[in-house]
């Protein structure tokens, strides 16, 4: 398992509308099934190493606006979600959280819940029980970027200037 392979999952998988998140667990863990059990761990590894490279504070912020809030959980189901999108959105919003300006819409939630999509395809594959150790690590995350407050309006504005275009009043203040 590579990152291409990995990439060509996603897209199988997630290829719906961004507002249908609820439905990419399902897919996913189907095209999951048909895998041998190690390429499912390795595509967990990617899985993992994505969602901590997204773990910055400025996607935190974005994550935060997009859903009008954003609590641990709920900003790891953010990153599932940009995961999901597929590779150029993942890796444009990485570099430059703002653009997600261009794929989101302020009726829809940004959040997916594929924690254990690939657990659950190695279940099956492997016919182990439920308590079966699962091979795959998590990969350790460290949050990086500059810590600030996602509810001042004034510094969204200037660290997300789109995104606030979307989510904030004009009149909305700290």
């Amino acid at each position: 398992m590579n990152q291409d392979q990995f990439w060509r999952i996603i897209a199988e998988a997630c290829h719906t509308a961004p507002d249908q998140a609820e439905e990419w667990d399902q897919q996913l863990e189907n095209a999951l099934r048909k895998l041998p059990a190690d390429e499912i761990v390795e595509w967990n590894h990617i899985f993992d190493r994505l969602a901590a490279q997204a773990y910055t504070t400025d996607l935190w912020g974005a994550a935060y606006q997009i859903n009008g809030g954003a609590s641990d959980d709920g900003f790891y189901y953010f990153r599932c979600w940009l995961i999901c999108m597929g590779r150029d959105v993942f890796e444009t919003a990485v570099a430059n959280p703002d653009s997600l300006a261009e794929v989101v819409t302020p009726e829809m939630e940004a959040e997916a819940e594929t924690y254990g999509t690939a657990h659950r395809a190695w279940l099956t594959v492997t016919g182990k029980p439920d308590t079966a150790p699962y091979p795959a690590r998590n990969e350790v995350e460290e949050l990086r970027g500059e810590d600030w407050d996602y509810e001042d309006y004034e510094e969204v504005r200037r660290r997300l200037p789109r995104l606030a275009a979307l989510y904030l009043e004009d009149d909305d203040e700290e």
